[in-house]
């Protein structure tokens, strides 16, 4: 099992009375409300341990990829490797890292409450980035990825926890769909519609950052939305899980395009043109991410527009996906050289 380094263990109590005057709280009925309370705070620190974990695996790969040799190259130069193993989770990560970092500064300056939803979404996006680097990085260690001297086993043991405690990543799916449904309905459909004008915005200011690629996530979650609420697709369960799914992959592309220059980080030794460039590749992630897979799930729920591929913008979305090889290469390049064996 994991998290040994933890001092995390069962605890029994039979037949112990608990007086009245030590209610945690002091008011019977209400720990969840109090609970809940602190959730935003509490779901963005195993966020944060989810971001650590996967960052240490992923760097693990990293320097094993420039030692191995297959075929005359170290694996650092064969992109069957780099862009399936390495590239792909460091953008997840990065993405992941600049919603944490948002979150953490709005709770500073609202006094640690409150945020319910962005700390589900934080939690839901850095566990499960964190737990897919941990689990490619044994792949790309192979064998020895598989044994204890190379750490990346017991990283995968540890980091595993993450998407469970606090709330499992299913509960994660349910919570930021349910708020964000609210949203959608409250706004008449404007809540997304308005935060993708917002990246235009940032696209024309730095068109570098792949702004315009997390917009069109944002306008095909808002169509997909529309169109759950117009054929009533919510009432499927599996679609309003899958619904925090997408909102996750989208906000996170948005604030991580959004933020990407303007909130430079020094918790990586990466530059801000690398960090532009994975924002730019997990921009075009969650779009296709957002808008195929909403597309297939409404489908498969019933939905009713014979053109709503159409309206979700998926040729535009596919036509974004122009440079992804070339941005993955150049990732390679920065990774290796931030990274050195």
């Amino acid at each position: 099992h994991g998290i040994r380094a933890s001092n995390t263990a069962a605890l029994f109590l039979e037949d112990v009375h608990v007086a009245a005057d030590r209610l945690v709280g002091g008011v019977e009925g209400k720990g969840l409300a109090q609970a809940q309370a602190v959730f935003g705070y509490t779901r963005l620190m195993v966020g944060a341990f989810g971001l650590g974990a996967g960052w240490e695996a992923l760097r693990r790969a990293i320097r094993y990829s420039q030692e191995r040799v297959q075929a005359g190259a170290p694996l650092s130069q064969k992109q069957g490797y780099t862009h399936k193993l390495l590239v792909a989770n460091a953008a997840r990560l990065e993405a992941a890292r600049a919603y944490i970092e948002w979150v953490a500064e709005r709770l500073d300056a609202e006094g640690g409450h409150g945020l319910q939803t962005e700390g589900a979404v934080a939690k839901y996006a850095a566990t499960e980035g964190g737990n897919r680097a941990a689990e490619d990085a044994i792949q790309a260690l192979g064998g020895y990825g598989y044994t204890k001297e190379y750490m990346v086993e017991k990283i995968k043991r540890d980091v595993r926890i993450t998407t469970i405690y606090e709330g499992t990543s299913e509960i994660m799916e349910w919570t930021i769909a349910r708020d964000r449904w609210q949203e959608h309905l409250k706004s008449r459909g404007a809540y997304y519609q308005d935060w993708a004008a917002r990246l235009d915005a940032v696209h024309a200011e730095e068109p570098q950052n792949g702004a315009d690629v997390a917009a069109l996530a944002l306008r095909a979650l808002a169509t997909i939305m529309e169109r759950c609420r117009l054929d009533r697709l919510t009432r499927n369960q599996h679609m309003l899980f899958r619904l925090g799914e997408w909102v996750a992959w989208a906000e996170t592309a948005a604030t991580f395009t959004a933020r990407v220059t303007s909130h430079p980080t020094s918790a990586i030794p990466l530059t801000t043109e690398t960090r532009q460039t994975l924002a730019r590749i997990y921009a075009r992630q969650a779009a296709l991410k957002v808008a195929a897979d909403g597309l297939q799930w409404a489908i498969g729920a019933g939905q009713s527009d014979p053109n709503l591929a159409n309206s979700l913008n998926l040729p535009a979305i596919y036509q974004a996906q122009a440079g992804m090889i070339a941005d993955m290469d150049c990732t390679v390049e920065a990774l290796v050289k931030a990274f050195p064996a």
